[in-house]
C-alpha cells in the first residue's frame, strides 16, 4: 500500500513563472530602476556584519519601523513577510476555518483565491464590469449573502490595472462588517487612493503591502501588512517565529531608510509607464481594429487584442527576446527603461500586420 497524497494537492500545478533568459523582460512588473550604488553598499556593510549564527528578529523592528516612518504610520500596526504572497497564506489558512465563505473579485490576482481553495473555504467570485471595476453595494450584497468572513482584492488591480476609489473601499468596509477586509495595494505607490491610514479606524480592515513593484526589492522578498493592534497581533502570533532572514531585514531596512531615493524612482516608472501607454494609445489610434488600450493606475500597461491576437503578438514578441504576460485576449506590459520601452512599441508595431 503506498502513501497517495490527499485530493486538495494531488492535482496541484506550480505557479507558472514565466521561465529562461530574455534580453527584455516586462512581465513580472518588477522595477526597472537598479537600487543606488550607495544603498548596495550601506546594505553589504549591515549584511557584513550580521551574526549570521543566530536567528534574526522575530519582528523584524527596523524594516517595520523604516516601513512605518515612511507611509507615516505606527510602528505596532505593522507586521513583515516574506513577500506579500506568505501574508496571503496566513490570512487565507488561519483567519478563514474550513467552510466558512471568502469572496473575491475576477478578474484578480490569482493567489488569492488558490489559496483560499486550499484552506478548504467556500468561495464566492463578484465579476467586475467591462470596465474592469466593480460597484461597493455587489460586493457588500455578496458578502451578507453568503456570511463571508473574508474579502481580498487588489486596488490597483492586477492583471488589468483599474482601481476603485478610496470612498468605495471605505463604503466595502463599512458595510461588511461581520467580515475581514484584505486591501492589496501593491501598486498604490502608482496612485492616489490609499485607505492605509484608516486601518485603525475599524476593527475589519487591513492592507497588504509588497516591495516588488516600487521599491526594487523583488529579489529579496520583503512584504507588510498594516493593521489595528489586535489584528496585527494575531498575524504575529500565526506566522513562524523567524519567518524574515536577516539579510532580508537588512537590505529592506536600508532601501526603506532612504525616502528621496524611493520618491524618485516612483516618478521615473510612472512617467515611463505614461510614455509607453501614450506610444500603444497612438498605435491603437492608427489600428483600432487591431487592439484597444486601457489607460491604468499601476506600473504596467493593458492591451487588448481581438481574435486570438493576443496569443499571436505574445508568442511572436518571445521569439524576439521580449516577455510580456498573455491573460486571454490581452496583453499586460511592464513598465521598462527607455531602451526596453522602445524596442518592445519597435517589435509589436513590427508584429501587428
Amino acid at each position: 500500500m503506498s502513501y497517495k497524497p490527499n485530493q486538495k494537492v494531488s492535482e496541484l500545478k506550480p505557479y507558472d513563472a514565466i521561465k529562461g533568459d530574455y534580453a527584455i523582460r516586462l512581465d513580472a512588473n518588477e522595477s526597472f530602476i537598479e537600487i543606488p550604488e550607495d544603498t548596495k553598499k550601506e546594505m553589504v556593510d549591515t549584511i557584513a556584519e550580521l551574526a549570521l549564527n543566530r536567528y534574526p528578529d522575530p519582528r523584524a523592528k527596523s524594516a517595520c519601523d523604516a516601513f512605518a516612518s515612511y507611509y507615516g504610520v505606527d510602528p505596532d500596526c505593522v507586521t513583515a513577510y516574506n513577500g506579500s504572497d506568505e501574508l496571503l497564506f496566513l490570512i487565507n489558512t488561519c483567519l478563514l476555518m474550513k467552510g466558512e465563505n471568502a469572496v473575491f473579485v475576477s478578474p484578480d490576482f490569482s493567489m488569492y483565491r488558490f489559496y483560499a481553495e486550499l484552506a478548504e473555504a467556500q468561495v464566492t467570485v463578484v465579476e467586475k464590469n467591462s470596465d474592469g471595476l466593480f460597484c461597493a453595494d455587489d460586493i457588500i450584497k455578496a458578502v451578507n449573502e453568503t456570511g463571508a468572513r473574508l474579502l481580498i482584492f487588489s486596488n490597483p488591480c492586477n492583471p488589468i490595472g483599474t482601481g476603485i476609489k478610496r470612498e468605495e473601499v471605505i463604503k466595502i468596509v463599512e458595510g461588511c462588517a461581520d467580515c475581514l477586509v484584505a486591501v492589496d495595494e501593491a501598486y498604490m505607490e502608482f496612485w492616489d487612493q490609499s485607505v492605509m491610514d484608516k486601518v485603525c479606524d475599524y476593527d475589519n480592515l487591513m492592507v497588504l503591502k509588497t516591495c516588488s513593484k516600487a521599491f526594487r526589492m523583488a529579489g529579496i522578498r520583503c512584504g507588510f501588512c498594516v493593521a489595528n493592534k489586535k489584528l496585527s497581533d494575531i498575524l504575529l502570533a500565526v506566522k513562524s517565529p523567524y519567518n524574515v532572514n536577516s539579510m532580508t531585514q537588512a537590505a529592506a531596512t536600508a532601501i526603506l531608510s532612504h525616502p528621496e531615493q524611493l520618491d524618485a524612482a516612483i516618478e521615473h516608472i510612472k512617467k515611463s509607464c505614461r510614455d509607453l501607454t501614450e506610444e500603444l494609445l497612438d498605435l491603437a489610434r492608427q489600428f483600432p481594429e487591431k487592439m484597444t488600450v486601457r489607460k491604468t493606475c499601476t506600473n504596467f500597461a493593458y492591451i487588448e487584442m481581438p481574435d486570438g491576437t493576443a496569443q499571436r503578438m505574445y508568442k511572436a514578441l518571445k521569439r524576439e527576446g521580449i516577455i510580456v504576460r498573455c491573460f486571454g485576449s490581452f496583453l499586460r506590459v511592464t513598465a521598462g527603461s527607455p531602451e526596453e520601452n522602445a524596442e518592445f512599441i519597435r517589435a509589436f508595431e513590427n508584429n501587428l500586420f
